[in-house]
């Protein structure tokens, strides 16, 4: 096992989405990026359904989704992940933008970007170690199964 592999853990990950936030509300004073109303508070709602079921779904064909790159045993293309690549991290990310859109605050902006970041780096350091581990088989699946976003 290489070091890059064991770096790519989801527990680092989100150990690093969170003292970036910690950092972001503890630095950044309150102030709202624009009026709440009706429409953007709507939009937690379908976020959070969208999350759990990316989430379920993830969970529910691939135990060992949440688990670090090297720990992986085989490769999934069923259910959600027939549908994206990252559907946990794809989820989290609209989820995060919610969040935002539900208490418009420039904290929750800035944390916002900054998990989407996060995510997004996450998600190439995870390809690539899945490329060294499954080789063409994980090529070809990035050819058919787009990164984050269903095709319509």
């Amino acid at each position: 096992m290489n070091i890059k592999q064991k770096s790519v853990s989801p527990a680092l990950m989100w150990l690093i989405v969170i003292i970036g936030v910690v950092v972001v509300f503890q630095l950044v004073p309150a102030r709202f990026v624009f009026r709440r109303n009706m429409f953007t508070s709507f939009l937690i709602f379908p976020a959070i359904a969208h999350w759990l079921y990316f989430l379920i779904g993830a969970l529910r064909v691939h135990r060992q989704a949440p688990m670090a790159a090297d720990k992986i045993e085989k490769l999934v293309t069923e259910g959600v992940y027939a549908r994206v690549r990252h559907p946990i991290y794809s989820a989290d990310i609209i989820l995060g933008w919610a969040i935002f859109f539900f208490y418009p605050d420039v904290r929750f902006l800035i944390g916002a970007h900054w998990l989407m970041f996060v995510l997004l780096f996450w998600m190439h350091l995870e390809e690539r170690a899945l490329i060294d581990k499954f080789g063409n088989t994980y090529l070809d699946y990035m050819r058919r199964v787009p990164k984050m976003f269903p095709k319509v």
